[in-house]
């Protein structure tokens, strides 16, 4: 299927994630969101403040990269993003933990969270980072997101390993409709972009947006 110019800008979750980042690129990716009307621009929890004022739908990493942040620290890192202004939140789960047979780690990691998010209309994405898992752990991971409330379930930060065919093919596989899924990580091109919005994903991470139009 061939896709236009506004469904991938639809569908795109913009990343301004690199640690250097400073103010005026928040501002700038800020003003490339408005201007190509992108989904959302997706940002550190101390940057939600400034990209806040700047566009309408600002999505907070949350635990971001590694996950393995007390989930105390996740909670009330999700709270302050939501009260600066995010509308929604992208929750690295504990995949150490969670890899290492710690099954309840998905469930401390998101409870809290999906409980105060849902109260203020924010949507939470779990950041799972596929490429370390089994297409077992995936789909146990999905299913285990989608009790706790998810809205969507996302493949990668980015940082290691990126989406692919087999690991999304479980994801939706595994949500089976009863959340969205994101494919993030490694999508430069107009050819990943299709391939994955072909397969059902709702939702795409990137950091880049002109480079995906066909």
């Amino acid at each position: 299927m061939s896709y236009t110019k506004q469904q991938i800008a639809d569908a795109l979750d913009y990343a301004v994630l690199n640690p250097m980042a400073t103010i005026e690129d928040i501002q700038f990716g800020c003003a490339f969101a408005n201007k190509h009307k992108l989904k959302s621009i997706c940002v550190a929890s101390a940057n939600v403040n400034w990209a806040a004022s700047l566009h309408d739908n600002v999505c907070s990493v949350i635990g971001f990269p590694h996950g393995n942040v007390n989930p105390f620290a996740k909670h009330h890192e999700a709270g302050v993003a939501i009260r600066s202004g995010a509308r929604e939140l992208d929750v690295v789960v504990n995949y150490g933990r969670y890899l290492g047979s710690d099954l309840s780690a998905i469930n401390q990691d998101l409870h809290a969270i999906c409980l105060v998010a849902q109260k203020h209309g924010v949507l939470v994405k779990a950041i799972l980072e596929t490429c370390h898992y089994t297409t077992r752990q995936i789909y146990d991971a999905c299913k285990r997101c989608v009790d706790e409330g998810v809205d969507f379930v996302k493949s990668s930060t980015g940082a290691f390993g990126g989406a692919s065919i087999e690991a999304v093919t479980a994801m939706l596989d595994a949500v089976d409709g009863q959340c969205g899924v994101k494919a993030s990580g490694g999508i430069h091109s107009y050819g990943a972009v299709r391939k994955f919005l072909d397969l059902g994903c709702s939702r795409i991470g990137a950091s880049k947006y002109l480079e995906l139009l066909p």
